[in-house]
């Protein structure tokens, strides 16, 4: 499965439907796209420290994601058992996986941001809303 800007979109405006993101998604098709979003956001062949990953992570979640709800320790944790990032032997090292996102996500589609996604679906929601006020 290789995913293309236009599928992502709609994943992640399924995910955002009902507002911010309030738990990591039930559907694998779901999960992938976050996961391959969130390891795109790492340099490819650059090591991360913890806390850069840490920092990174926290950033990316903040505009679409409730705090209580994903925290970028659980992601980061998501991360390496997905593979999406790699974990170096003493632990304190991380990289992307950048075989395994080229295999899942167009170029394209990697820039793809959340948070602009979310705004777009409050937009939309409030364009219904005044269509159906004006309509009566």
């Amino acid at each position: 499965m290789k995913l293309a800007e236009k599928e992502v979109v709609r994943a992640l405006s399924r995910m955002l439907k009902a507002g911010p993101i309030d738990s990591f998604p039930k559907r694998h098709y779901d999960l992938t796209v976050l996961l391959a979003l969130s390891s795109a956001r790492f340099e490819p062949g650059r090591a991360y420290r913890e806390d850069e990953v840490n920092e990174r992570l926290i950033a990316w979640l903040e505009p679409f994601a409730l705090p209580s709800a994903i925290d970028h320790v659980t992601l980061r944790r998501v991360l390496v058992d997905e593979q999406f990032l790699q974990r170096n032997a003493s632990g304190t090292g991380y990289r992307q996986h950048t075989a395994k996102l080229d295999a899942l996500i167009d170029g394209p589609a990697r820039s793809i941001d959340p948070g602009a996604v979310l705004i777009a679906q409050r937009q939309q929601r409030e364009e219904r809303k005044r269509a159906r006020v004006a309509g009566h």
